[in-house]
């Protein structure tokens, strides 16, 4: 997935390594950037809104080495409250800006 405005380098292509979730309205996934092996925490979020379009929201977070592995070698589901504080990106309806951090556990799962 071409990803063009995230920071890692100058071309982006994340590939998820590990889904931590996956229903119909969200998911979550470490990725890692195939050009420069970044590593990216990724949640999606869809509301349903029966007046009118959904809000889907997107965030991309970056993670350490250290974290990845985390993330990668846990059982169940790792602690993910550094998400809480740490910059990322969110692209809505709204567009693409920088944040102080996303969610850190699911919001419907």
């Amino acid at each position: 997935m071409n990803v063009s405005y995230l920071d890692c380098c100058s071309n982006p292509k994340l590939e998820g390594v590990k889904v931590l979730l996956e229903t119909n309205r969200e998911s979550e996934s470490l990725c890692q950037c195939k050009t420069c092996g970044a590593y990216w925490y990724h949640r999606f979020l869809d509301i349903i809104k029966f007046d009118g379009p959904d809000d889907q929201t997107v965030w991309y977070s970056p993670v350490t080495e250290e974290e990845a592995q985390h993330i990668l070698h846990a059982e169940g589901r790792p602690d993910l409250k550094f998400l809480l504080t740490r910059p990322s990106f969110e692209k809505d309806n709204q567009g693409i800006r920088r944040v102080s951090g996303q969610p850190d556990k699911p919001l419907y799962g």
